[in-house]
């Protein structure tokens, strides 16, 4: 019986599919770049202007959380960093820092999903008490959603991150019955408050998809925000071409230099968020890159169609593209690069921690202390 060695096997089936897998791409390749300019006419795809000057108070917050084994269980370290920045005239600096962080034990039941949601907290913490601080920030950044995602909603029966997911709903519902008012664009001279987020295509992907000629083909867009209904009918019919396109290679087609899309809703399914009374005054989000070398980031930020304007839109963008750092083929704005590197180091304190903690149990001091002052208790 004849036999052949994997290595054998892959190099035959890598012969044959080449020309046909290639013969894909090319033909990917060649349907985006069909596309890009039609997009581009109906206000889809919009270039943002790269001011020469630029002066910015910005402050950037950036979140981590990592999991140790320890004592047959599990402990956790998480914490957010803020960094705040001065750009004057292109001279950037640095003024300012703030962190939070909490470290304990924590059991199995959903740990990654139950930290998300602490570090949603972490951010809105750090956020306020910027906002306490009487800071003259023009722009405010957090990596974490501004709302709780439908997903991460818990069972009722799963009690600790249900716990968790009260606590971290309620304090997103506080936050902004307090501070609406005092974030841009109701007020017209707060801070903007933006959370930049990696990756999450879908949204811009599925409105492309959409018959954009028809009132429901177009519920999902902010039609204020540049689009040119004149030239919906250059895009019929591209459902089908667009149908064998994966959304990342889609997305990194259309966007170029200085490029992000246009705004769209994200609150058309209102029930896949919370908290629902503060989701229901409007959530809108863009994608956005800053070079073609760059990661592609979406900005989620809170209001209505009505509550922002395409100019403005187009300084956020400009303003975020402006900050954009590269690090590790990873992009994100200066300030919350320069807080990442802050976190770095909660990886080997929770090591440290976790050291101490089996120490201490080894000696006993916790024990001893414990009954130290249990006894002093029974003898008074």
């Amino acid at each position: 019986m004849k036999t052949t060695n994997l290595a054998q096997a892959l190099a035959i089936d890598s012969q044959l599919r080449l020309p046909g897998s290639a013969g894909r791409l090319l033909k990917q390749i060649r349907d985006i770049e069909h596309v890009a300019p039609l997009f581009r006419d109906a206000g889809l795809i919009k270039t943002v202007k790269r001011p020469s000057v630029v002066n910015l108070v910005v402050s950037g917050i950036a979140s981590h959380s990592c999991i140790h084994r320890a004592l047959g269980g599990f402990i956790y370290a998480s914490a957010a960093v803020r960094t705040d920045l001065l750009i004057h005239d292109n001279k950037v600096s640095t003024t300012g820092s703030d962190s939070v962080s909490e470290l304990d034990d924590i059991d199995f039941e959903a740990q990654r999903k139950r930290l998300d949601l602490v570090e949603i907290r972490h951010c809105y913490a750090l956020v306020e008490r910027l906002l306490a601080q009487g800071s003259a920030a023009n722009l405010i950044l957090i990596d974490t959603p501004l709302f709780i995602d439908r997903d991460m909603v818990p069972l009722k029966r799963n009690v600790r991150h249900w716990s968790e997911y009260e606590k971290t709903r309620d304090a997103i519902e506080r936050f902004w019955q307090k501070h609406r008012q005092d974030l841009f664009p109701w007020n017209q001279d707060g801070p903007v408050l933006a959370s930049i987020l990696a990756e999450r295509f879908s949204a811009i992907v599925s409105i492309a998809r959409q018959d954009l000629r028809t009132e429901e083909g177009r519920k999902h867009i902010l039609l204020a925000d540049g689009f040119s209904s004149d030239s919906t009918a250059k895009l019929e019919g591209l459902e089908e071409r667009l149908m064998g396109i994966g959304d990342t290679r889609f997305i990194n087609g259309i966007l170029g230099n200085f490029n992000r899309t246009i705004a769209f809703r994200m609150t058309e399914n209102r029930s896949r968020m919370e908290p629902a009374n503060e989701v229901g005054q409007g959530l809108i989000g863009f994608h956005f890159r800053s070079a073609r070398s760059s990661q592609i980031k979406m900005a989620q930020l809170a209001g209505e169609e009505s509550d922002w304007s395409a100019e403005q839109l187009d300084t956020v963008a400009s303003r975020l593209m402006i900050l954009d750092m590269q690090s590790q083929k990873k992009a994100m704005p200066l300030p919350q690069l320069l807080s990442r590197q802050q976190l770095q180091i909660l990886e080997k304190f929770t090591a440290y921690y976790r050291q101490g903690l089996n120490d201490a149990l080894r000696s006993n001091d916790v024990e001893s202390t414990w009954l130290s002052g249990l006894d002093e208790g029974f003898e008074s």
